[in-house]
């Protein structure tokens, strides 16, 4: 029985119909939704599966971690929480659990702080310390990662808990699993659909994320913390750098004979 897709239908106003067509210029893969838009009461309606808005989301944080104007990155704030809670309330929808339980506290989303460590001797300790939403899914995740390191996301990936041999590990998720190709093993999951609270469970748990099976970056993810978030405190944020990243693509070297 095929998967049903979860579609999550909203209203923005036109400015942040401006904002998510600026995202798609720094690599959200929205274009086609937002050309669907619907005209509705001076607004427009558009619609999105979950896992496509969940990515969207991601690209929204980002965005209000890196604007430089401090009007413009409280709109992009202000659109990121928007997103952020149309996704919490589809997945309040999909459990069953209540929108509001009174001795539940009105705000329960959790910060997970990793070290997220480069496996390269030739460039000694590499390292970046990640704040990211527990909600968020391990392909958010994978972004960004890269983009901490100043790589390209552009290239298959996978997560693991087998560091010595990837092949043998028990927990594995893929991107493989999601665009139809054939995973590691019928057990692996794919990466959109998972979140981080369901892989990484409490500080000191921690997983190898290969990137690029060609070049086989290999890199050490590490819960450190469980944190509680402040409302409106959505985005990804870098907490710490150690070191210098290499470049994923270096520019190639002349051959001395053909000189």
């Amino acid at each position: 029985m095929p998967k049903r897709i979860r579609k999550i239908s909203f209203l923005l106003s036109k400015d942040e119909l401006r904002l998510l067509r600026e995202a798609c210029l720094y690599g959200a893969s929205a274009e086609g939704r937002l050309k669907s838009a619907v005209q509705e009461q001076g607004k427009v309606r558009l619609e999105f599966p979950y896992e496509e808005l969940d990515d969207l989301a991601g690209h929204v944080a980002s965005g209000a971690n890196h604007e430089t104007s401090s009007r413009k990155q409280a709109r992009w704030d202000a659109l990121a929480e928007k997103l952020e809670n149309l996704l919490r309330l589809a997945d309040k929808m999909q459990t069953g659990r209540p929108m509001h339980t009174p001795s539940a506290p009105p705000h329960q989303l959790q910060h997970y702080i990793f070290e997220v460590r480069l496996e390269d001797p030739a460039h000694g300790k590499v390292m970046r310390k990640i704040q990211i939403a527990q909600t968020k899914s391990l392909y958010n995740f994978a972004r960004v990662i890269t983009h901490a390191f100043g790589f390209f996301f552009d290239h298959c990936f996978g997560f693991y808990d087998n560091f010595t041999h990837h092949h043998d590990s028990t927990k594995a998720f893929e991107l493989f699993a999601d665009i139809g190709e054939e995973p590691l093993r019928p057990t692996t999951k794919g990466v959109k659909n998972t979140k981080l609270q369901s892989v990484f469970k409490r500080p000191g748990d921690t997983m190898l994320f290969l990137f690029d099976y060609g070049e086989g970056w290999r890199f050490v993810v590490e819960l450190k913390d469980i944190q509680r978030a402040a409302r409106g405190d959505l985005k990804p944020i870098i907490l710490e750098r150690v070191g210098k990243a290499p470049l994923q693509y270096p520019p190639e070297v002349a051959d001395e004979s053909e000189a």
